[in-house]
């Protein structure tokens, strides 16, 4: 992950990679079948640390789990720890030759899958309206930390220190709440 956030996915060859791992780029090849099974692999991980975002939300009420995600987010944001951010806008800007966009859409899918999934415990804990439409809210809740990983990216701190992110999960989470004001988006 790291040689993806420094050097980008098509500067990340298998003689870094042999490098860092300080093995021949042949011990490699006895793991992996080729350079995008490695980076596959990668993705994998990247993926497997926003799940573990996802899932270390434990609290019973759906909406305050998609709350927890929300500071879980922008805590690792500021705090840089895991850092998936850089590795994953990586991989979003790799280019369509490599073959990458399947495995990272499938990845995205499931990320999709599972915040809906949130949202419909919600509907079934009384929370969430039940006219909402639960992927769409995901999408909405992607686009989020997705606005934050960019402003992240971009250097705008500003974006987070004034709590945009938050303020904005906070509309959507509002507007789908049954004791919202609902003057939130329009879901």
């Amino acid at each position: 992950m790291g040689l993806v956030a420094k050097y980008g996915v098509p500067g990340t060859t298998t003689s870094r990679i042999a490098t860092m791992c300080g093995v021949s780029e042949a011990t490699l090849y006895r793991h992996f079948a080729t350079r995008n099974d490695i980076l596959v692999a990668t993705l994998d991980l990247v993926y497997e640390r926003i799940f573990k975002l996802i899932h270390a939300a434990d609290q019973e009420s759906a909406l305050e789990r998609l709350r927890a995600i929300g500071r879980f987010h922008s805590a690792i944001l500021s705090s840089e720890i895991e850092g998936f951010v850089y590795p994953l806008f990586e991989f979003v800007a790799a280019p369509p030759e490599l073959g990458l966009r399947e495995p990272l859409a499938e990845h995205q899918r499931a990320a999709i899958r599972t915040l809906a999934t949130i949202v419909d415990e919600g509907k079934d804990q009384g929370v969430v309206r039940s006219e909402v439409d639960s992927e769409q809210v995901a999408w909405e809740l992607v686009g989020v930390y997705w606005a934050q990983d960019i402003a992240y990216l971009m250097g705008l701190t500003e974006f987070a220190a004034a709590g945009r992110g938050q303020e904005t999960l906070e509309r959507i989470l509002d507007s789908i709440s049954t004791t919202g004001s609902s003057k939130g988006l329009t879901i």
